[in-house]
């Protein structure tokens, strides 16, 4: 089992939900590419820092959900993990969150300068749960549901739509646990 960031669930309405999170810390790299390969270029880059490339060569343990978002997304008024699209060239913002036993004062300072930390405390965020290998097409797919889902309950994202998967890559399909997370 790996660690998750602790939430408290305002509303549940089916395969979606109102989520508080009180704090944690990302730890996140900005890669171009499409959808697949920034992610696995993303996770490659985080997966060195905590396996122990880092100024103490301290291995850090794993944590979950891994999250991605395509940064630069058109969002309306009110707008900006953990996969980001940063803009419509490709350039995508992956991120780990950290254990929670750490701070950004004891986190290991990383060898790779592309590796940045931010802690976020407070948050809100509007989630659309859903199973299955994710790729670009599906992505896109619930992404649109998501919208729709928003639009019909009348909550206006603040940020990207963060894609987030908390599985091995060995896991099943059918037994995959994602979310597309959108701060609110």
């Amino acid at each position: 089992m790996t660690e998750s960031p602790d939430y408290e669930v305002e509303v549940e309405d089916g395969d979606f939900e109102i989520r508080r999170y009180p704090g944690y810390i990302l730890a996140q790299v900005d890669v171009e590419g499409n959808f697949r390969d920034a992610m696995l270029k993303g996770f490659s880059i985080l997966a060195d820092y905590i396996f122990g490339n880092n100024r103490r060569r301290e291995e850090i343990p794993m944590t979950s959900p891994v999250t991605g978002v395509r940064l630069g997304e058109k969002i309306p008024m009110a707008a900006p993990v953990t996969e980001e699209k940063l803009d419509d060239g490709g350039v995508y913002r992956i991120s780990f969150t950290m254990p929670s036993s750490y701070t950004l004062e004891t986190l290991p300072e990383p060898n790779d300068t592309r590796i940045r930390f931010r802690a976020e405390k407070n948050q809100r965020f509007a989630v659309y749960k859903f199973s299955g290998r994710v790729n670009e097409r599906m992505v896109e797919e619930r992404t649109g549901e998501f919208r729709e889902w928003l639009r019909k309950n009348s909550i206006k994202p603040r940020s990207g739509f963060i894609v987030a998967q908390y599985n091995h890559p060995a896991v099943p399909g059918f037994l995959r646990r994602n979310e597309i997370l959108v701060k609110i």
